[in-house]
């Protein structure tokens, strides 16, 4: 095949009108790809700069480089490293240089989009081969085209591929790191005032926002940072508004990541600058203005919180928002008028730009944004023109979270009678605003709504707005969960006098004939909330609930969907998901009840699984058997024969959500048929064994895994010593592995990983609690791991994780009592983490005294 019928394939698969022949194409493609990657590389490579003459379209220039950069990169961890390992080990060293060279000569195609698919390919390469200390020529060759005597599309086209590498990299690169001093010459050289080009400077500005994370050794120095601070605030003062926004989104995240520094800043240009570019009547500008108080308010909320847990922190907090409070706040408020004129236009504005703000001042200020606020909110809640009464609500709901409690109830307890009168306000932008603010109320300062003055009101403006405009009514169904979720505790609770009309307005709502704004199913999440949270006392009207759920199951699977279109058919299919959630809470809430029409229950589940477009409720379906399954306990058993394909069928979809409920359904099962469940064993843990090596597997499976070996060990007890072995070498492995990169999501999931393996070790523990010599092996690696968790702030600082930790460790010596182990009790380590533990003042009584029995079991071994 040459390179010219390779890339009419190509064109075919996007530009061939018949359908026919572009599948045929991609199946062309693919199957070149799997049988031969190196040779489908080379070509995709090859038709990026094929001459002139070949005639081969742009689009088929543009399609081979995307193509081939998906081939080297994946947001999927997994399916990443595949790809990295892959160009590293088959690709020879030969191709690949051939492939980077035409890669770079891309670049300087005078076709913009041919140039910038280049960039996302370059930087896929860069984002292998730099980590490993390939491609060292690469920088050098960027900074060189990026020089001020280059052609503007080579300079624009290097400095993209700058930023995408920056973009995509472990901000922990060293490789990066190393290139600093290169890739700020790089980015000054374009972004500086001196550089003709619009383009290339908008371009440059991109760049230095993604390479932040790795020019820290430049802004640790002093001239440095000055030369780069005064690039960057010339910038803002430029006639083009999209240069003055990219130069306002660097100030950002400078200020994020260099808070430290910012004071000399803030005092000499940035507080002006920004004071001034809010009032700006660009939209864009003036939002990258705001943008840049509220990133002020994140970093200073944080410190506040990490002064407060470490006193002798060397951080500082300089309070610039607090000292700007007089300035910012009028020009906030007034930004806040100019909202969409459209009200069903709901794009991002810098109005919600400025409220999103307001909200931020108030948790980083607290009482002192009270009065300017509300001398706004005084002198325009009955304002003639609908944007500044619109503004005076969005301003008071804004700020309700942050301010002393007493203070926002006396402020509510004034407002109130407004605020609901605006319920009725002929504008739908001021209706949506004022049913927000209620449910903020509800959320935040409950103790604000007084069960005889204001609650009726409330419940009669929640019960009107359900009928009103959908966006209205979604707002409505959340102030109702809220005040069911905050009230239903209280002694005796209010919110029951109000269950019969509730149940009424919601089931109403819910039979809206479309979802439009979320309305249908927002009803439906309430209607959820009413019976999770029911009592006795208003059975009847979860009774009530539960027939509707019923009755409109059965209608949605009695429409004949193969007359349906597309759109349709989603919107029957979102309808029956949000039916099942409720039905699964119902199922939950009475047990008992089920029991009588379990088989229909199990019946109306299997025929929905075998519809033939069931993927996009099977996760749903999957959760309403659960809860069946939970209710049932040992009774479901007689189930599992006919449901185990569905459920092996989903447990091997190891790339969908579905395959993590699955996992859980196992957890659920296992809990209910307890030491019965040793008959399925065997199969389901293959099952799980072989989720865990699947090359395909999502990321959040392992945790999901590992926690449900836990529940299974604890429900059959001695019949999980033959995977016990297998089951602690995965959990050793888990324990000592590290996060891949610096990143909150990495850092995130290898804590939901470290939680999830101490599921494991306490059901193990439960479950094998007389087996004291299978579990003596692996003692020392448990008590290492609890170390880990007791030094790991974020998990040692959880209720639930710091109560599983002191626990386990009250159970192990339970199993040891003969002083085997007792030398791992005199550990400084543990005491500490003990200690801590029984005195944390934020921990629950349970924890508190899980950690008491723990300090007791310690003590013990001592003496043995």
């Amino acid at each position: 095949m040459s390179v010219v019928e390779f890339a009419t394939i190509l064109e075919n698969t996007i530009l061939s009108p018949d359908q026919n022949i572009r599948v045929q194409s991609e199946t062309q493609l693919k199957k070149l790809s799997n049988e031969n990657f190196l040779q489908y590389a080379d070509y995709l490579s090859q038709v990026i700069v094929a001459p002139v003459d070949t005639n081969i379209k742009i689009e088929a220039k543009i399609l081979a480089s995307l193509s081939l950069k998906n081939e080297l990169v994946s947001k999927d961890s997994v399916k990443n490293e595949n790809f990295k390992q892959r160009w590293i080990n088959f690709v020879n060293v030969k191709t690949r240089n051939a492939i980077k060279e035409r890669a770079i000569s891309a670049l300087i195609d005078p076709e913009i989009r041919i140039a910038n698919s280049a960039a996302q390919l370059v930087a896929a390469i860069a984002n292998i081969e730099l980590p490993i200390n390939e491609w060292p020529g690469l920088m050098k060759v960027v900074v060189e085209n990026t020089a001020p005597e280059k052609p503007e599309n080579v300079k624009r086209s290097f400095l993209l591929t700058l930023g995408y590498i920056c973009e995509n990299s472990d901000p922990s690169s060293p490789a990066l790191i190393s290139a600093s001093n290169d890739i700020l010459i790089a980015i000054v050289q374009g972004a500086q005032s001196s550089e003709p080009s619009v383009l290339v400077r908008l371009t440059a500005l991109n760049a230095l926002g993604d390479s932040l994370n790795f020019i820290k050794n430049n802004m640790d120095r002093e001239g440095e940072r000055n030369y780069l601070m005064q690039v960057v605030c010339e910038a803002t003062q430029s006639d083009n508004a999209e240069i003055q926004a990219a130069s306002f989104g660097c100030l950002c995240k400078i200020m994020s990541l260099y808070y430290s520094y910012m004071k000399h800043y803030m005092e000499q240009a940035l507080f002006g600058l920004t004071i001034s570019t809010m009032k700006s009547p660009n939209d864009k500008v003036a939002s990258m203005a705001v943008e840049f108080w509220s990133t002020i308010c994140e970093e200073e909320i944080d410190l506040a919180y990490e002064l407060s847990q470490f006193p002798d922190s060397p951080f500082q907090s300089y309070n610039f928002a607090l000292s700007s409070i007089k300035e910012v706040i009028p020009n906030l408020l007034n930004l806040l008028t100019r909202q969409n004129e459209d009200p069903e236009d709901d794009d991002w504005n810098v109005s919600m730009s400025a409220g999103a703000c307001l909200q931020l001042f108030a948790q980083n200020c607290g009482n002192y944004i009270l009065e300017p606020v509300l001398e706004f909110v005084e002198a325009n809640m009955t304002n003639e023109n609908w944007r500044y009464r619109e503004a005076s609500v969005m301003s008071f709901g804004s700020i309700l979270d942050g301010p002393d409690k007493e203070q926002r109830t006396f402020v509510i307890h004034q407002a109130f009678p407004a605020i609901l009168n605006l319920m009725n306000d002929p504008s739908l932008q001021v209706k949506e605003t004022a049913s927000w603010c209620i449910g903020r109320i509800a959320d935040l300062v409950i103790e604000a709504i007084d069960a005889q003055n204001n609650l009726p009101g409330v419940m009669q403006a929640c019960v009107i707005g359900l009928k009103d405009h959908p966006k209205v009514a979604a707002n409505c169904s959340w102030t109702i969960i809220n005040l069911v979720e905050q009230l239903a505790d209280v002694q005796p609770s209010p919110i029951f006098n109000y269950y019969p009309v509730l149940a009424d307005a919601l089931i109403t709502a819910a039979n809206r004939p479309d979802n439009e704004n979320n309305a249908r199913a927002s009803a439906f999440s309430c209607l959820t909330t009413l019976v999770e949270y029911a009592t006795d006392s208003v059975s009847e009207f979860s009774a009530s609930i539960s027939t509707f759920i019923m009755d409109k199951l059965g209608q949605t699977m009695s429409i004949n969907e193969e007359n349906l279109s597309i759109e349709e058919r989603q919107s029957l299919q979102e309808l029956q998901a949000n039916v099942l959630t409720v039905l699964a809470t119902v199922i939950r809430k009475s047990p008992d009840s089920v029991v009588s029409v379990s088989d229909m229950l199990m019946d109306l589940f299997i025929k929905l699984l075998n519809k033939k477009e069931s993927s996009f409720i099977e996760d749903d379906i999957f959760y309403a058997v659960s809860s069946l399954a939970m209710s049932l306990g040992k009774n479901f058993e007689k189930y599992l024969d006919t449901f185990s394909p569905y459920l092996v069928n989903a447990l091997n979809q190891v790339d969908s959500q579905v395959s993590i409920t699955a996992v859980g359904f196992i957890a659920d099962i296992s809990n209910s048929l307890e030491e019965d469940f040793k008959k399925y064993s065997g199969a389901f843990m293959n099952v799980l064994g072989q989720m865990m090596q699947a090359p395909n597997a999502r990321k959040d499976l392992h945790p999901a895994v590992l926690s449900v070996f836990g529940d299974i060990s604890s429900n059959i007890g001695a019949d999980f010593m033959p995977y016990l072995n297998e089951v602690m070498t995965i959990c050793v492995s888990a324990q000592n592995a590290e996060p891949e990169n610096g990143s909150l999501e990495a850092l995130d999931y290898h804590l939901k990983v470290l939680e999830a393996v101490l599921d494991a070790y306490v059901g193990m523990i439960a479950g094998l609690h007389d087996q004291p010599q299978a579990i003596y092996p692996f003692v020392g690696t448990i008590f290492q791991f609890l170390n880990k968790v007791a030094d790991e702030p974020q998990l040692a600082g959880q209720d639930s994780t710091a109560r599983s930790a002191v626990g386990l460790i009250g159970d192990i010596s339970l199993m040891f009592a003969n002083g085997s182990i007792k030398q791992f009790y005199s550990q400084e380590w543990m005491v500490e983490f003990i200690k801590k533990t029984r005195s944390n003042k934020t921990f629950s009584q349970s924890t508190k005294d899980a950690a008491r029995w723990a300090r007791e079991q310690q003590k013990h071994q001592s003496t043995l």
